[in-house]
């Protein structure tokens, strides 16, 4: 015999597949998935996929080390380890910042740039294939509705 306990975590086992969540984790290990092959098969098999929230949000004339921590949604001590890192790959460049000695300003050097540019395109490619799974309609509408989501959830970005 089943106790209500027993009960309850069968009623939450069901709706796991339904759930945002998991459906959203699938989505993004494919995407990961995706652009970590495409980026290596351009030959960046030294860049780590966790990083690119990094690469992504620095800015053609750079960031703060500060800002672009708040922009990455990471500690400032999580992206000072990952600044070092990309830094010694050669993906960005550091500068200390001319007005403020504390801050350090953070740029792409020409790897990163070619990265950025090599990313982007295999997202877009990514991007044409969900397309092709679920049609050009729905998926028009899934981006709408998830930046939708990303403003209610991020005002500010």
């Amino acid at each position: 015999m089943n106790s209500p306990l027993d009960e309850r975590l069968q009623q939450c086992i069901a709706l796991r597949p339904q759930m945002l969540i998991r459906m959203v984790n699938l989505i993004k290990k494919d995407m990961d998935n995706r652009l970590t092959e495409q980026l290596q098969q351009r030959g960046y098999a030294d860049f780590k996929m966790g990083d690119m929230v990094l690469i992504a949000n620095i800015a053609p004339e750079g960031i703060i080390n500060n800002e672009l921590a708040k922009k990455a949604l990471i500690t400032k001590q999580a992206m000072s380890k990952v600044v070092k890192n990309l830094e010694a790959a050669g993906y960005i460049e550091t500068r200390k910042h001319e007005s403020d000695n504390r801050a350090i300003m953070i740029f792409l050097s020409d790897k990163g740039k070619q990265l950025l540019i090599a990313a982007t395109e295999g997202v877009q490619e990514m991007e044409q294939h969900y397309a092709y799974l679920i049609g050009e309609e729905d998926n028009k509408h899934l981006k709408e509705l998830l930046m939708k989501l990303v403003h209610k959830v991020y005002p500010d970005m």
